[in-house]
């Protein structure tokens, strides 16, 4: 069964698979590379990485208007559900069930504060497994070895890296992350957004063919199936 990821800038990207419908950091309004604005955005899940404004800037407009569920850290679904969204708080090291197949949080390595200043507890990346694929989303984060460990624990189809430098891991360490994870497919994340985080995804994208690695790079609006 095929999964199609749509990337609309930054690190905000959705999930499809036989109707379930799956949004990762939604960051549309704010975000000058989005295709789209949040009210185009109808998913039944919301999953969150950690609290920084360019990852929920448009969670709890999008989970208000429609509904959608907030699965994050416990911390920031406890921040939600105070707001009277419905939410599922998990912690790193677990999974969770789900309709579309199971979720589980592990760890990054970043910060993680909301915009009015309450603290988002640890950040964290995502494993998901969905439409018989696995895809890792690792959120904002630096390099480190536990990387090599999720090879192990998941025979991981596409990971969803960080190049931006500065803020996270620039493409030399994500590269070094893609080898770690022995993954055939890397789709670069939070890159170009701001001028901090200006990066050549092209050439990102060279580097990881020389490896054997197929590149998944995507303009804001366009969409990959991974089959």
């Amino acid at each position: 069964m095929a999964v199609k990821i749509i990337y609309h800038g930054h690190s905000n990207i959705e999930l499809h698979s036989d109707g379930h419908r799956i949004q990762i950091d939604p960051f549309y309004d704010s975000n000058p590379l989005a295709d789209v604005k949040s009210d185009r955005a109808d998913p039944q899940f919301i999953f969150l990485s950690h609290a920084h404004f360019d990852h929920v800037d448009d969670a709890q407009r999008i989970a208000k208007r429609n509904g959608a569920i907030i699965v994050a850290n416990f911390e920031m679904a406890t921040y939600y559900e105070n707001l009277g969204i419905k939410t599922v708080g998990m912690n790193t090291g677990g999974g969770s069930a789900f309709a579309f197949g199971k979720a589980h949080l592990v760890q990054a390595f970043h910060t993680s504060t909301f915009p009015d200043g309450t603290p988002g507890g640890a950040p964290g990346g995502w494993i998901m497994q969905i439409g018989g694929k696995t895809i890792y989303f690792a959120g904002d984060t630096a390099l480190f070895g536990d990387m090599a460990l999720f090879a192990k624990l998941w025979q991981i189809d596409l990971a969803c890296l960080p190049i931006g430098d500065q803020f996270t891991m620039g493409s030399d360490h994500a590269l070094m992350a893609a080898e770690m994870l022995k993954v055939p497919n890397v789709m670069p994340i939070h890159y170009n957004t701001f001028p901090p985080i200006k990066q050549d995804a092209a050439a990102f994208g060279q580097r990881l063919r020389e490896r054997q690695i197929n590149p998944v790079i995507l303009n804001p609006g366009q969409e990959f199936n991974l089959v």
